[in-house]
């Protein structure tokens, strides 16, 4: 994890004056997609939230923000697709069995 220290690299500037940011490695983002996923494992959900929030506000690593806010959208959106397939499942099986 040697080379996600982007912070000091940024002011490294190009000739058109933008900032020149390293390109993280596909490492990187086994790493990233890892560590979440193992700490939700152990936490229920709760710690891979909490680091997606942290990395998400973090101004250090651009990319890594950007990747946990994508991962953060994609969260809520499964969460609100799931809690309208359940909504639909369980009012027709509500229907179906006879239950009002």
């Amino acid at each position: 994890m040697d080379n996600m220290d982007y912070g000091s690299r940024y002011d490294v500037v190009d000739q058109d004056g933008s900032h020149m940011v390293p390109e993280p490695t596909v490492k990187d983002f086994i790493i990233w997609l890892l560590i979440p996923s193992v700490l939700s494992f152990f936490t229920c959900g709760i710690g891979s939230l909490i680091l997606l929030i942290v990395w998400a506000c973090s101004g250090s690593n651009r990319v890594r923000s950007n990747f946990a806010k994508a991962q953060l959208l994609v969260m809520l959106i499964s969460l609100a697709l799931a809690f309208f397939v359940y909504i639909f499942f369980g009012a027709a099986l509500i229907g179906i069995s006879g239950l009002s």
